[in-house]
């Protein structure tokens, strides 16, 4: 429905703790990552001098643990989400992060703008591999990459390997002393999940091979050797407006411009599912078990 091709998948529901699975793998599934997929296009390349004023402003909302640089940092989630990321996982701008299925770069692109100088991001698809100051980006899978990172970031990428619990073992072998990895995922089970089933935005077949549920991304760490030390969900308006519209009949190349009402409307209830730990979009902080067992202590923030 992505781009109204409507082609028909099967998936299966996991009886045991509701997470989804496409029946079979599609022999062409290349082709449903055409070029004018959304995280495939390249940005516009930056020549980046950081101003000072930036570069302070930057570390003290990384760096304080006040309520005000917390509550700043949530302010400014919808523009730059990467600054809440780095502070549950305790990194600063000189932290080594690894952006893995990093599409094109554009978000290494806006974190070096801020300040963070040891950026690596690798996908197999990228058509902007990358090096200069403070960023490379690489074209390959994560076997390729070498290095100890404080960070390593998956946003919505391991709904679209067949093997995430192997992939994330193998970004656990990347980790720095008190690294962690930060996923972000669709929830199969959801309030969004459950109320649109197969129109369900998040769904995107046959590009999501599984999607997990809540109990079934607590199977997967477990199965890396990693432990959730905090979940938060991050659903918005986006997800239940397409919804709606795949309801329809309507592909997501075709949608109309929602009108403002609609946003507010959706963007309202995002939120409420979101604070009830019913976003259909998680937030899933991993540390290796073993350092979870010697009592490091977890990521800033409350596990939900």
């Amino acid at each position: 429905m992505m781009f109204g091709w409507r082609h028909v998948f099967a998936y299966l529901e996991c009886g045991s703790c509701g997470s989804l699975q496409i029946e079979r793998i599609p022999e062409n599934l290349a082709e449903y990552y055409p070029k004018d997929y959304y995280s495939l296009a390249v940005p516009v390349a930056h020549t980046v001098v950081v101003p000072v004023l930036r570069r302070v402003w930057a570390r003290w909302l990384v760096r304080s643990r006040s309520g005000l640089a917390r509550r700043m940092g949530r302010q400014l989630y919808r523009k730059s989400p990467f600054f809440t990321w780095v502070r549950l996982a305790g990194c600063g701008l000189e932290a080594a992060i690894l952006d893995v299925g990093c599409g094109s770069g554009g978000l290494l692109q806006r974190m070096r703008r801020y300040g963070f100088s040891h950026l690596t991001g690798v996908d197999p698809y990228t058509a902007a591999e990358a090096s200069r100051p403070g960023l490379q980006i690489m074209r390959g899978e994560l076997s390729v990459v070498r290095g100890q990172y404080d960070l390593v970031m998956f946003h919505h990428v391991l709904e679209h390997l067949a093997d995430p619990t192997g992939t994330l073992a193998t970004a656990r072998t990347l980790l720095a002393p008190g690294g962690r990895i930060l996923v972000r995922i669709p929830v199969a089970g959801s309030r969004a999940c459950r109320e649109y089933g197969e129109h369900w935005f998040n769904l995107d077949a046959p590009r999501h091979l599984a999607i997990p549920s809540l109990r079934g991304m607590t199977a997967i760490a477990d199965a890396a050797g990693l432990t959730i030390v905090h979940t938060e969900f991050d659903s918005a308006e986006p997800s239940f407006i397409m919804s709606e519209n795949y309801r329809r009949g309507v592909p997501m190349k075709a949608a109309p411009r929602p009108s403002r009402s609609e946003q507010r409307h959706f963007r309202r209830l995002a939120r409420k599912y979101n604070h009830r730990g019913e976003g259909d979009l998680g937030v899933f902080l991993l540390a290796p078990r073993q350092a979870t067992l010697e009592g490091q202590p977890p990521a800033d923030g409350l596990h939900h």
